[in-house]
C-alpha cells in the first residue's frame, strides 16, 4: 500500500525512538502507555490489518480479548491488529496492554453480515481528497520521496461504483507541486492546485492532463467547484487587472467570466486589496458562494442566479466604527463587523442552492485592552427568504454543510474539526451526533471523524478525521461511505 510522506517518515522516527519499548522523554521510573489509536473498526470480511503505535515504559505486553481478534507485535514498537471474517452479527472486543503498573485498552469493532448494505473506506494513503457532487468519484493524490531531498506526486481518481483506483504519475515536483485536491467532477476530471507553476492542473480518466486557461490580464486559474453535469465551474484567479491578489470567476462551457465584488468594499467596508475566492455552488451551477481574504476576515459572499453579489447573512450584518490608536498613538477609525464568514471549504451550499452554511461572527471592542473580542456561532442563510438561522447555543462550533431539506452539519471546533452533529433547521433541534447517525443510516461503525459532505440522495458520505502525530503535527485522513458493491 502506498502511503503519503508523513505516514512514511513519522512512524519510522517513532520506532527508532522506542526501540526496547521505552522512551527517553519521560522519567525512567514513570509507568505509562500511550497509543496512536484507542479504537479500530473492521468490515465483515476482515479487510486489511491495522497498525497501532505504542509508547510505553517499562516493557509492555498485550492480550487479545477474543479468538477472532488477532494481535501480534509489529515492526518497531507497534501492534498489528487483524480480525477473522464475520458471518454473524456485529461484534466487538478489547485488546488489553500492560506496562508495569500502567494499563490501557484498544476497543475493536467488526461489522456483521448485514454491513454488506454499505461500505466504509479510509483513504490514509492520500494527502488530500474531495468527492464529486453526486458522489460518483473521489479524487486526490499521494506523495512519495524522490531521491534524498525531492518528492514526487501521483494523482488518484477512485470510481465509487467499482472501487477502482485510476492513478496518474508519479510526477516529480519539478513538473508539478501538488498542494490540494480542489475538485473532482462527476465526469471524473480531477483538479489539483500546483505550487510549481501556479494555478491548477486537471487530470482526465485516460491520464491526459491539462492546465485550465485563464483570462487575459488575470493570473493562473484555480478551480474550486463543479456542477453535476460538468458544464459550470467556479474558482478564482491568482492575480487580477484591478490590483487584487485573487479574483472570483465562473466558467460556463469553458468560457471564464469574472464575478463581481460587493461595491461597498471588503468585509470591513474598506478598499479591496486581497479579493475574493469563489468556493462552491449549487448542483446546477446557478448559485455560488465565496470567501474574502482581506485581513484574514474570511467574509462570506454569494452570487444569485442573475449574478448579483451580496454578503451571506445580510439580514444580520452590522458594521460599527470605533476609534483605536495606531502604532504612533494617533486615533484611527476601525470597523467592527457582525457577519458571516467561512474558511476554504467547497461544500457549504445545499444542492438546490437554497441554503448556505457558515459561521456568524460577532465583534466587540475592549477599549481598555485595545482588543477586539470575537464570538462564533454556526449559522445557515436561506437564499430565497434572505434570512439567517443562528444556533447561538453552540458557540464556538462551525456550520459545515446543509441538505436541500434543511439538515445542517455542525462541526465542533478544536485543532480542526474531528467530530460534530446534525441539526434540523426548521425546528432548530439536534437530530443526532454525526457518527451515530451514520451507524443508524448505513450500519457502519466509524470510530472518529466528522462528515464534510452528504450527496443529494444521501447515499454517500464524505468525511475526515484528524491524526495527532507524536511531534505535535496534525494530519487529515479522509474517508467515505458508499453503497455496497454488487459482486
Amino acid at each position: 500500500m502506498k502511503r503519503h510522506l508523513y505516514t512514511i517518515l513519522l512512524p519510522v522516527a517513532a520506532a527508532l525512538a522506542l526501540s526496547g519499548c521505552t522512551t527517553g522523554s519521560e522519567e525512567a521510573d514513570e509507568h505509562y502507555i500511550k497509543l496512536s489509536d484507542a479504537v479500530c473498526t473492521f468490515t465483515e470480511d476482515g479487510g486489511e490489518a491495522q497498525i497501532i503505535e505504542v509508547r510505553a515504559n517499562p516493557e509492555w505486553s498485550f492480550e487479545s480479548g477474543a479468538s477472532w481478534l488477532k494481535v501480534s507485535a509489529g515492526e518497531g514498537s507497534t501492534l498489528e491488529v487483524s480480525v477473522d471474517p464475520n458471518a454473524d452479527g456485529e461484534r466487538n472486543a478489547e485488546i488489553t496492554l500492560q506496562a508495569g503498573e500502567a494499563t490501557a485498552s484498544i476497543r475493536v469493532y467488526q461489522l456483521g453480515a448485514r454491513g454488506l448494505s454499505a461500505r466504509y473506506r479510509l483513504l490514509e494513503q492520500l494527502n488530500s481528497a474531495v468527492m464529486s457532487p453526486s458522489g460518483r468519484y473521489v479524487g486526490g493524490f499521494y506523495t512519495d520521496v524522490l531521491g534524498e531531498n525531492g518528492f514526487q506526486y501521483t494523482a488518484v481518481v477512485i470510481d465509487l461504483e467499482t472501487d477502482k483506483w485510476h492513478e496518474f504519475g508519479p510526477y516529480p515536483e519539478t513538473l508539478f507541486g501538488f498542494t490540494e485536491a480542489e475538485v473532482v467532477t462527476d465526469q471524473g476530471v480531477l483538479y489539483i492546485s500546483d505550487s510549481t507553476n501556479g494555478g491548477c492542473v486537471a487530470f482526465d480518466l485516460d491520464g491526459t492532463y491539462t492546465v485550465p486557461k485563464s483570462i487575459a490580464g488575470y493570473g493562473p486559474l484555480v478551480m474550486q467547484s463543479s456542477s453535476v453535469d460538468g458544464s459550470v465551474m467556479v474558482g478564482y484567479t491568482e492575480g487580477t487587472p484591478y490590483g487584487c491578489m485573487y479574483g472570483p470567476v465562473k466558467v460556463v462551457d469553458g468560457e471564464v467570466k469574472p464575478l463581481p465584488l460587493p461595491e461597498e468594499g471588503n468585509f470591513r467596508n474598506e478598499e479591496w486589496w486581497a479579493g475574493i475566492l469563489a468556493r462552491g455552488m449549487s448542483a446546477d451551477g446557478s448559485v455560488a458562494y465565496g470567501s474574502s481574504w482581506e485581513n484574514y476576515d474570511y467574509g462570506m459572499v454569494w452570487w444569485d442566479r442573475d449574478g448579483n453579489v451580496d454578503w451571506v447573512g445580510s439580514d444580520l450584518r452590522k458594521v460599527t466604527t470605533v476609534q483605536r490608536e495606531d502604532a504612533l498613538g494617533n486615533p484611527v477609525d476601525y470597523n467592527l463587523v457582525d457577519g458571516m464568514i467561512c474558511w476554504a471549504n467547497q461544500t457549504q451550499i445545499s444542492p438546490n442552492g437554497t441554503w448556505i452554511a457558515g459561521t456568524y461572527r460577532t465583534e466587540e471592542y475592549d477599549k481598555e485592552n485595545d482588543e477586539v473580542l470575537q464570538a462564533n456561532y454556526p449559522a445557515f442563510f436561506n437564499t430565497e427568504t434572505k434570512t439567517t438561522t443562528v444556533f447561538d447555543e453552540y458557540a464556538g462550533c462551525v456550520a459545515m454543510g446543509v441538505t436541500d431539506d434543511g439538515l445542517g452539519l455542525i462541526g465542533i471546533q478544536g485543532m480542526g474539526v474531528n467530530s460534530g452533529f446534525i441539526v434540523d433547521l426548521a425546528s432548530k433541534t439536534k437530530v443526532d451526533d454525526m457518527l451515530p447517525w451514520i451507524r443508524s443510516e448505513f450500519g457502519i461503525i466509524i470510530s472518529e471523524g466528522a462528515i464534510h459532505y452528504l450527496t443529494p440522495d444521501r447515499q454517500k458520505v464524505f468525511g475526515a478525521k484528524l491524526r495527532y502525530e507524536q511531534n505535535g503535527a496534525v494530519t487529515t485522513l479522509y474517508w467515505y461511505v458508499a453503497p455496497a458493491l454488487n459482486n
